[in-house]
């Protein structure tokens, strides 16, 4: 089976689709009755529950180390993120070239071009995890069984390629099969993955803001085509009956047995309950849950045996902790604030707008009352007097992004700095004493592909390459 590579192949593809005969294209497929047997409307659904317990397991242990997250067993040591990897390469990205071939094979681009923004998500991710990792020729199944590892630099590219070369899938004239039900994110709403696509651009973008080909301008040109609304929010949503929320199932039903494992990170709930900036934030019951017979929140800080004792619960009364709960892998308000910390740079009466217009999005998602938002958004420590900085851009995006990974990307591209992040501490623990950087390559990767593996094996505590300026 031909597999699509992150050039732009597959858009040439179907390009010849419509200029040649049905029966020379179908010749392009290696094994056509696996094809006939899939469906792309079995196939889309599958892919979008991969991409969203992707994000919640990466989220559970990112957020332990920005601290928005703790574990009640103790600080976090060294990790390799094996379910990571495994849902990215085992249930994504071949699911997704499927979708693919079937898509070229129906001549139903639309199908194509959410796929591509799917793999785009899942090809960042690896880069934003593990920095380098296989990808170029890492699908090709039993012939090739142990893939060359590709450079984070390469892997944003491959990403930003695949979401250019969807795009224009997207903006295709679509004669075959269209997105409807299946597609669980957006019902079929071709416009609404246009402009995920140019949001996700302005993300990775914005994730090279230390390199000095960043570029602030083109930054706020993918966001002015990006998310408009609450309603383009990238969310998977749960039924809340036998499909629930997986952190309400793994975390917030598993605390009522007394399996305690995540709670809020100190630094996190400081943000929010006034210790940091002197303001209460109306969001914090929408998020923390209180433990029986507590009425102040405090969050764990488990690498400090003198802290106070932690109150907060991830519970399933909470925003996020609910059965319907939906996982936000990206949201207008993350827009925002990319847009934000870009217009910093270049126009700061555009950043103030789009720092307020952040936190109005992210509490009206939560459903904070108007009375509750407008008193907050009013507070001096909030408003600050019509202008705006990099702290409290960041503190804002630390709250918005609560269960997202993209908060270790920032706190890492800004260098866990404690005058942007406030509050933030970083613990000599175990005798290590930088905070995590990176995931290590799973312990697959060193039993099946060390040759490969070993020249791109680094220090949990080094810094990406993504990151040095």
């Amino acid at each position: 089976m031909k597999k699509l590579k992150y050039i732009s192949i597959p858009l040439l593809a179907f390009i010849m689709l419509f200029t040649t005969s049905c029966e020379e294209f179908l010749n392009v497929n290696e094994n056509p009755t696996q094809i006939r047997e899939a469906n792309l409307e079995s196939l889309l659904p599958t892919i979008l529950e991969s991409t969203s317990d992707l994000h919640n397991k990466t989220a559970l242990t990112a957020g332990r180390v920005t601290h928005q997250l703790d574990h009640v067993f103790g600080y976090y040591s060294e990790f390799r993120m094996e379910s990571t990897w495994e849902e990215i390469y085992l249930k994504i990205l071949n699911n997704a070239d499927v979708v693919n071939e079937l898509a070229t094979e129906l001549k139903s681009p639309h199908y194509a071009g959410i796929a591509h923004v799917i793999q785009a998500v899942s090809i960042a991710m690896l880069a934003d995890v593990y920095e380098d990792a296989p990808f170029s020729n890492a699908l090709a199944g039993s012939e090739i069984l142990k893939p060359t590892y590709d450079t984070q630099e390469s892997l944003y590219n491959a990403a930003m390629s695949y979401l250019n070369d969807g795009i224009q899938f997207l903006e295709s004239e679509n004669t075959g099969y269209e997105p409807g039900s299946d597609d669980m994110i957006y019902g079929g709403g071709i416009d609404k993955w246009v402009r995920l696509a140019h949001s996700l651009k302005a993300r990775y973008m914005i994730h090279l803001s230390n390199k000095s080909s960043v570029n602030w301008n083109a930054i706020l040109t993918e966001v002015d085509l990006g998310m408009t609304s609450n309603d383009d929010n990238f969310s998977f949503y749960y039924n809340g009956g036998e499909n629930k929320n997986p952190l309400h199932t793994g975390v917030a039903l598993a605390n009522l047995t007394g399996n305690f494992t995540y709670t809020h990170g100190k630094f996190l709930i400081d943000l929010m309950n006034g210790a940091s900036y002197g303001v209460t934030d109306p969001r914090l019951p929408f998020i923390a849950g209180l433990e029986a017979g507590e009425t102040e929140y405090m969050g764990l800080a488990s690498y400090d045996e003198e802290a106070p004792a932690y109150t907060t619960a991830i519970d399933q009364n909470t925003w996020y902790g609910k059965a319907d709960a939906p996982v936000v892998m990206m949201s207008f308000a993350e827009l925002k604030l990319i847009e934000a910390e870009a217009a910093l740079n270049v126009d700061a009466g555009r950043a103030y707008t789009a720092y307020m217009d952040a936190i109005s999005a992210n509490m009206d998602m939560l459903g904070v009352s108007s009375g509750d938002k407008t008193a907050y958004m009013e507070d001096p420590a909030v408003a600050l007097g019509g202008t705006t900085d990099l702290e409290h851009i960041m503190k804002e995006k630390m709250i918005a992004l609560f269960m997202n990974a993209e908060s270790w990307t920032d706190i890492r591209r800004h260098h866990f700095d404690d005058t942007i992040f406030k509050g933030f501490v970083i613990m000599e623990y175990l005798g290590r004493t930088e905070p995590g950087q990176r995931a290590l390559h799973p312990t697959t990767e060193l039993t099946r592909n060390k040759e490969n593996e070993a020249a791109f094996s680094k220090d949990f505590t080094e810094v990406m390459w993504r990151d040095k300026q």
